[in-house]
């Protein structure tokens, strides 16, 4: 007998004749249904800010945190992942990544295989993940065994651990310490949890990392004060930050920032060099 199956691949019967529609139709539609990503998000609010306190107290004893994933879950972990060091000044190797491989998956990518359920915790072990560090998994379906079984070993070697799926129910949702569900429900079109349930994890890992830096000290206000202006966009930025933040004016800000290596943190910090 077939199990019965997980509301991520589900017939969404709000989308029953989605391959009639005009694209105008579609667009409506997905619209329509958007608003279900908001409210599993809003929903988990409180685990979310946990888990944020959670990697911010990692990261301020030098620890790492990881993310496991695959598919899409894999290639948004590796672009949450991705644009930490260049938003927040964090090291490479604070925010990790090991996903199953594929064309746009990378150097975090440890298989083929989502069904693998040794080259997580292999890849854990090696790189000496435990005591001190934090490790989130995320499946939409929540029964990947590739996430499952890196989430449990980093749990058995001591780690933080905490699983984020988007089935009621899901197993993933109980092999961490923390488990947050992100109920998107099934999919404009079935099956397809690059939309609804990859929108949610998105937005979630948003929340988890963009609160954790603000615990970690790296915001002032509402800028990022550990940019590094390191081409003609982000040395703009850096300069509107420092002028901001600092009240001076173009002149000064910029040569604050020259002074400094175009680091705002560094240019708000100490006064530019006098006289000359």
């Amino acid at each position: 007998m077939i199990d019965p199956l997980p509301r991520t691949e589900q017939r969404n019967p709000v989308s029953s004749r989605l391959g009639e529609l005009s694209a105008a139709d579609v667009v409506a539609l997905m619209n329509k249904e958007e608003y279900q990503v908001l409210t599993a998000v809003e929903q988990a609010a409180p685990l979310l800010a946990r888990a944020a306190e959670q990697v911010a107290g990692v990261f301020g004893a030098g620890g790492r945190t990881v993310f496991i994933g695959s598919g899409t879950s894999g290639r948004i972990a590796l672009q949450e992942a991705a644009e930490l060091p260049p938003t927040f000044g964090v090291p490479p190797d604070s925010f990790m990544v090991m996903a199953v491989g594929g064309a746009l998956t990378g150097p975090a990518a440890l298989t083929w295989n989502e069904d693998d359920v040794q080259a997580a915790p292999d890849a854990l072990s090696r790189s000496r993940i435990g005591q001190g560090d934090a490790v989130i998994g995320l499946a939409a379906s929540g029964t990947t065994p590739f996430v499952r079984a890196g989430l449990r070993a980093a749990g058995q070697a001591g780690a933080w651990t905490c699983g984020i799926a988007n089935n009621p129910g899901a197993p993933l949702l109980a092999d961490g310490a923390m488990g947050i569900l992100l109920d998107t429900g099934p999919e404009v079109l079935t099956g397809s949890t690059r939309l609804k349930a990859g929108t949610a994890q998105k937005l979630a890992l948003n929340r988890i990392t963009t609160a954790a830096m603000v615990l970690a000290g790296r915001i002032a206000e509402n800028h990022m004060i550990d940019l590094t202006g390191s081409n003609q966009k982000l040395r703009k930025r850096a300069l509107h930050i420092v002028m901001d933040l600092s009240g001076a004016d173009e002149g000064e800000a910029e040569e604050r920032l020259r002074h400094s290596g175009w680091s705002v943190r560094a240019a708000l910090r100490h006064d530019p060099p006098t006289g000359g």
